[in-house]
């Protein structure tokens, strides 16, 4: 009997692959799976006439303020907050005439982080404890910590900001380690 010679990071690839795509460039691979994430509550983007010339212009968007977040040196959360405050600005402007709420943009910009340190954890190690949780309706219902709104459709970036707040103050710790254990148990049960 002849052993393989795959590895567990042979093996880690290709499941990181299959559910990332083509991972030569780490970012845009996880900013396009966190799209599939929060498209579905775009409504109508798929029907709008600038659709595709908005549709690059978010991800180029994306793609450099994740580069430039890399690159600065957050030490603090409000250093990080600013940042995210800024980089949801921005992506709701890139969206033009089509409605793009502080829900939808957390949720691509957060989930593009959380897949990041999936892929790469290393490349946002020193920045990671500071990163949002991407706030989902498996979130809302393990943690009874509610919304005014579904969360798409929150408008307002105080509430956006008040609900990071109040799941750190719950669970203490890394948002985000805390997070994916949270998620998880809920997906599990479902």
């Amino acid at each position: 009997m002849q052993n393989t010679i795959l590895t567990e990071k042979d093996y880690n690839l290709f499941y990181k692959s299959i559910i990332y795509g083509d991972i030569q460039d780490i970012i845009k691979a996880s900013i396009k799976s966190a799209y599939r994430d929060v498209c579905r509550t775009i409504t109508g983007f798929s029907k709008n006439k600038k659709h595709n010339i908005i549709f690059n212009n978010a991800n180029k968007l994306l793609y450099n303020e994740i580069n430039l977040l890399i690159s600065k040196n957050i030490t603090k959360q409000v250093d990080f907050d600013e940042w995210h405050k800024d980089c949801c600005d921005k992506l709701k402007e890139t969206f033009e005439n089509q409605i793009l709420n502080y829900g939808q943009a957390q949720k691509w910009i957060n989930m593009s982080l959380k897949n990041l340190s999936m892929l790469n954890h290393k490349l946002v190690e020193d920045k990671y404890e500071f990163f949002h949780i991407p706030i989902d309706n498996y979130i809302i219902d393990i943690t009874g910590i509610k919304t005014s709104v579904a969360w798409s459709k929150i408008s307002d970036y105080n509430e956006y900001i008040k609900y990071q707040d109040k799941f750190r103050n719950l669970y203490g710790g890394i948002p985000l380690d805390n997070e994916f254990k949270s998620w998880l148990k809920v997906k599990n049960k479902k």
